[in-house]
């Protein structure tokens, strides 16, 4: 977005970043992606490049930890990849919103 210069879509960012809690990527969200990563290789099922731990397995490792530290709370991820992170988590389509 910044090398695009697209303002609005930096904007939308923005005001999303206002609206929501990022999560850290720590160490034991790697450790867990590493394990997704090994998994859904070892099923055949790749989310990206053998040489690659991608951001869809790391993404996938902190909503199962998210998950765990809140046991009954609905967790979802709003996403365009729902076949990649529906492996390992609950994901739905993002829809076109404008904030």
């Amino acid at each position: 977005m910044i090398r695009r210069n697209n303002v609005k879509e930096i904007n939308n960012l923005n005001q999303l970043k206002a609206l929501v809690d990022f999560l850290v990527v720590d160490e034991p969200t790697l450790d867990l992606a590493a394990e997704l990563w090994a998994e859904a290789r070892n099923k055949g099922l790749p989310t990206a490049d053998d040489n690659r731990l991608d951001a869809d397995v790391i993404i996938c490792a902190q909503y199962q930890l998210l998950a765990e530290k809140y046991p009954g709370r609905y967790v979802v991820i709003a996403t365009t990849n729902v076949k990649h992170l529906s492996r390992f988590t609950e994901a739905k389509e993002w829809l076109d919103i404008d904030f």
